[in-house]
């Protein structure tokens, strides 16, 4: 990468290209010709040197099953030990095609059917999905919303940790943005212990943090924390490169992780990875520096600029700041819809496809997730668009 400045204002067309923001659309929206500030992915283009690993190794014209070749998971604890200050042993790292996997797994391989599994609503709608799916028990611990902020209600985690075998603790959060701070993951982990509950820490968004917090791997923690938890982790949100399906699983506990990979291998034969999303992360976490920073700052000043044009044009509608993720919540309770309201308003007045908050759960009703990991001119166009629709509503 060059020192020059990376422009992520260029609009890349992203449509005919089978992507699910752009073409699958309308399975979710009745329509593909929205503004589509939905789907958390990036319409930015990876970094050069991310591009370069994948065309080397599509010259080789045979694609067959791939090993991880020397380096790879050193390069991921090299980021690790730099971005959160994490020793991380490259043979504690397991491969899956992603976090949801890895999820699937962890549940199948550590707990019963009928077990109980936690989760804080509003949080991101497929772990409801998955543990239903496998036949477990979900347990509602909802955060608590207030003066714009989201915190965990930790009198009712107390409680419900004692009917749970798993927690799954989204960190940072999707959608509410929060990092978690250290006192809460202290209160978190101090809960987890005295219920003996093992923690399955999703914390794929844990590098899109912005100043002054800092992410904090719940691992770290304490040696209780390392030995009951597996973080799950992946480039794919960090450098925008999901559709080549690559998470990194952490587990420290050596018996925890022989279990683990023995049904990742033996029960969902999902160990092998993309032959080109090996070289992508791997180019990424050791080229991707810059390209980073740069996303950081462009990912920050889309946010300043929604909470501001906000506050001044329809201060009726409030930016949830967030402080991490680039999936924040807009706080859409004063304009007095339903959910069903909401979603059909922004689809058929405002021409524009958001995630409804009511998927994530209790306590999103009020909300819409936008997406604004895409070019400033989509952002303006959709505070214009809003602004006109609720005028016309007057």
């Amino acid at each position: 990468m060059t020192d020059m400045k990376i422009d992520f204002d260029r609009i890349i067309e992203r449509k005919n290209t089978n992507c699910v923001k752009y073409d699958g659309m309308a399975a979710s929206f009745g329509s593909n010709d929205l503004l589509p500030l939905w789907v958390a992915d990036m319409d930015f283009a990876v970094p050069e040197e991310v591009s370069a690993a994948v065309a080397k190794r599509a010259e080789h014209p045979i694609y067959g099953y791939n090993t991880f070749p020397e380096g790879y998971y050193e390069a991921f604890a090299a980021w690790e030990k730099k971005r959160h200050g994490w020793d991380v042993a490259p043979e504690w790292v397991c491969h899956t095609p992603g976090v949801l996997a890895a999820l699937s797994n962890a549940i199948l391989a550590f707990t019963e059917k009928g077990d109980g599994i936690l989760i804080q609503p509003p949080v991101y709608f497929p772990f409801k999905s998955t543990i239903e799916a496998l036949d477990r028990k979900v347990i509602n611990n909802q955060l608590i919303y207030k003066d714009g902020c989201f915190t965990m209600d930790f009198d009712g985690l107390e409680e419900k940790a004692r009917q749970a075998k798993l927690f799954i603790f989204c960190s940072p959060h999707n959608p509410s943005g929060r990092v978690w701070t250290r006192e809460e993951l202290k209160r978190v982990e101090e809960i987890c212990r005295k219920n003996d509950l093992l923690v399955f820490s999703d914390e794929i968004h844990s590098d899109i943090v912005y100043a002054p917090h800092q992410h904090t791997v719940f691992a770290q923690l304490s040696d209780w924390a390392r030995e009951h938890s597996i973080v799950a982790m992946a480039p794919s949100k960090t450098f925008n490169i999901a559709g080549l399906e690559m998470s990194h699983i952490t587990i420290p506990n050596d018996a925890m992780r022989t279990r683990y990979q023995y049904l990742l291998r033996c029960g969902l034969h999902a160990e092998n990875a993309n032959a080109c999303g090996i070289p992508a992360a791997q180019a990424a976490y050791e080229h991707g520096e810059e390209w980073y920073q740069q996303l950081l700052q462009y990912l920050q000043a889309n946010i300043d600029y929604i909470d501001a044009a906000l506050k001044e044009q329809i201060p009726q509608v409030r930016l949830v700041r967030p402080e991490a993720t680039y999936i924040p919540l807009l706080d859409m309770g004063a304009l007095g819809m339903t959910s069903d309201g909401l979603k059909d308003f922004l689809i058929r007045e405002v021409g524009a496809a958001l995630n409804a908050g009511s998927a994530f759960g209790p306590g999103g009703e009020q909300f819409m997730r936008i997406n604004v990991a895409t070019q400033r001119v989509r952002l303006e166009t959709f505070v214009t668009r809003l602004r006109e629709a609720l005028d016309r509503r007057k």
